[in-house]
């Protein structure tokens, strides 16, 4: 083979290079272009999120439409968006077997009518809910989660992500095997709150006589109240401590717990009464106290 055939081989490769790399590139910036979909619906439509990994914002408006924007970090991720004027699904996965978790992320912000049925399921990634009166379903595993202004039913579940509820009113049910659970101005007609080595914090009043159950095993349950919360409280620590600042009176409710020290079972009213709260922790400290100085609040 002389030097012309040569080089003409070497250069048909390095176009033969060339070529196959645009393509790639090509490929990869199309399949990473943000996403963009809108759907006109029902007043209160249901809108299902499968994600993997990445920041979740929905927020409820007052059109009859889900609009959806995503920003993917790469092409690793396959996105289906299936849409009717009843219900939006959004399945987030992934095309191959190996990736890591920045070629996975893929942040989501969309808005939803604010009667919706949202149910939301992801690994990784802030999940942020806000402004909604309808169901609200939050399936998480590392994932913070916080949402505000709502009304509705409500349930979150992770397994070490923490979880911020705050200004909510409704039907709530908060769990987290580790992560820790906060609860700001929550007033409904059911709190549940547990975790197994989380921490537990409410600030409030326990209003509109509801019943609110905050149980945990190893870590603090500490309760800030305002002083117009009106309830009857049931608190047992069984190998812990029962710390409060409060005056209660004397309820004529029967318990066999009763005959524990004060310091491991405290019962009593608050105000007149009207909201029941149950509090256990196995052996963690249950704090209950006035409302937070800005001091404590920070």
């Amino acid at each position: 083979m002389n030097q012309t055939m040569r080089n003409e081989m070497r250069e048909t490769r390095w176009r033969t290079l060339c070529v196959a790399a645009c393509l790639c590139l090509g490929a990869a910036v199309a399949a990473a272009e943000t996403i963009k979909q809108n759907f006109p619906t029902s007043a209160n439509p249901s809108f299902l999120l499968h994600n993997h990994t990445g920041k979740i914002s929905i927020e409820g408006w007052d059109q009859h439409a889900i609009d959806i924007q995503g920003e993917p970090a790469s092409n690793v991720m396959e996105v289906i968006i299936m849409g009717g004027e009843q219900k939006v699904s959004v399945q987030v996965h992934p095309k191959r077997e190996r990736f890591t978790p920045k070629e996975a992320r893929l942040d989501f912000e969309i808005r939803v009518p604010r009667q919706a049925i949202v149910r939301v399921d992801s690994e990784r990634g802030d999940i942020v809910v806000k402004n909604l009166a309808g169901s609200v379903t939050i399936e998480g595993v590392s994932t913070p989660v916080t949402l505000s202004q709502m009304k509705g039913h409500i349930t979150v579940r992770t397994v070490d992500g923490p979880i911020l509820i705050q200004y909510a009113e409704g039907s709530i049910n908060a769990d987290s095997i580790s992560g820790d659970l906060r609860f700001v101005q929550v007033n409904g007609s059911e709190l549940v709150a547990n975790t197994n080595s989380g921490a537990i914090r409410y600030e409030g009043d326990f209003g509109d006589g509801g019943t609110y159950v905050l149980n945990n095993y190893s870590s603090p349950i500490d309760i800030f109240a305002s002083a117009k919360a009106s309830f009857d409280l049931t608190a047992r620590a069984v190998m812990g401590l029962i710390e409060s600042s409060l005056s209660f009176r004397p309820t004529p409710l029967g318990n066999p717990f009763r005959r524990l020290s004060p310091n491991k079972f405290l019962q009593g009213r608050f105000n007149s009464g009207e909201s029941t709260v149950r509090v256990t922790s196995y052996s963690g400290t249950i704090r209950v106290r006035g409302p937070r100085s800005e001091a404590q609040a920070q």
